[in-house]
């Protein structure tokens, strides 16, 4: 059976669903480290000599395999992350253009949170719009930060 009103009802806070089990620790892992490996990949596109001397030399040692294999695994990680980013800040527009009719107080009941979020995203798309015609660097500076902290930030957003 459904939830349905009335149907039943948590009592205790402890067990509610949302709370059952701890939070994973590869979520935790990604929102300490992904923020940080943006600032570093952010270091290095604007002082290119900070670049590990690991990198730059022939990777014939094993421990240079396993730094570039863990710069193509971080590396991944952000891309993935990023474009998660650019999906949410494209449909933006186009989930509040469907939703006006409810902005207006016209249709049917919608999730407030879920309009912040994206309206939220909306500006954050102005705002990057706004950078690239402004400077490309900053631009680019500013997306990979907000794809650095992305997990941490949906999460505190919504």
């Amino acid at each position: 059976m459904g939830n349905r009103s009335g149907q039943w009802r948590v009592t205790d806070l402890a067990k509610a669903p949302a709370n059952w089990g701890p939070r994973s620790t590869g979520w935790a892992w990604l929102e300490l480290v992904l923020p940080l490996f943006a600032a570093a990949v952010l270091m290095v596109f604007h002082k290119p000599q900070y670049m590990p001397s690991i990198f730059v030399e022939s990777p014939t040692t094993p421990l240079a395999w396993i730094a570039w294999a863990l710069l193509g695994a971080l590396g991944g990680v952000l891309s993935f992350s990023g474009l998660l980013v650019v999906f949410f800040l494209v449909y933006s527009p186009v989930y509040l253009a469907g939703k006006t009719s409810m902005l207006i107080g016209k249709g049917a009941w919608t999730d407030r949170r879920e309009l912040r979020f994206y309206g939220f995203c909306f500006v954050i798309l102005c705002a990057l719009l706004a950078l690239v015609l402004w400077d490309w660097r900053w631009f680019v500076s500013a997306f990979l930060l907000l794809a650095g902290i992305a997990p941490s930030f949906w999460r505190a957003l919504v």
